[in-house]
């Protein structure tokens, strides 16, 4: 009894030992991560005239400071193109979560939803799709009403997370969600 009480003492002693290696678990990394964004830049183009661009800034992540968010200011009767910039800014440089996202297409959506005094007058339409062809949104375009002219809302972004490609179908968003925001939306003439 005592010799078998020996060997099992060493097993568990070696099967600690060779469990702690550094190398046995590896990172979880790919489709299966969410990501770290603090900094959302939506960038507007319309047909003619000038560019538009709101940012949404929250360089300490949850809790702190609240976000920095600019208002996106746009006119009647016009439709725009446009295109979304998602960074983590707490590394150096900068990691650039949009390219991150393209390459992970089939896992992530983004979704825009007017809201307020906008919902019935501004509309979004996602332009790009991934492998499947279904929505992903880094692309849009925005077609705003000829008679919104004073009426203001939010813009409600968020990037969606499917970590089993095929849960994703294009409409209904995932449990997951790597970024929520709403830019503050003023039509203007």
């Amino acid at each position: 009894m005592k010799h078998l009480l020996n060997i099992l003492m060493t097993m568990s002693f070696a099967f600690a030992i060779f469990s702690c290696s550094e190398d046995s678990v590896a990172p979880k990394t790919g489709p299966g991560e969410e990501e770290l964004i603090t900094t959302v830049t939506l960038t507007l183009t319309p047909t003619s005239g000038t560019v538009v661009t709101a940012s949404w800034r929250d360089l300490d992540g949850d809790g702190g400071n609240d976000p920095v968010i600019d208002t996106l200011r746009l006119a009647p009767n016009t439709t725009y193109s446009g295109s979304i910039a998602l960074l983590n800014e707490q590394e150096d440089p900068a990691e650039d979560i949009t390219e991150e996202i393209n390459e992970e297409a089939d896992n992530h959506q983004l979704f825009y939803s007017p809201g307020g005094g906008i919902a019935a007058s501004v509309v979004v339409t996602v332009t790009d799709t991934d492998s499947r062809n279904l929505p992903v949104g880094l692309t849009y375009s925005v077609a705003v009403d000829a008679g919104a002219a004073g009426q203001s809302g939010d813009l409600r972004v968020t990037l969606y997370h499917y970590d089993d490609s095929a849960d994703k179908d294009g409409t209904s968003p995932s449990t997951e969600t790597d970024v929520q925001i709403d830019i503050p939306v003023v039509i203007v003439n």
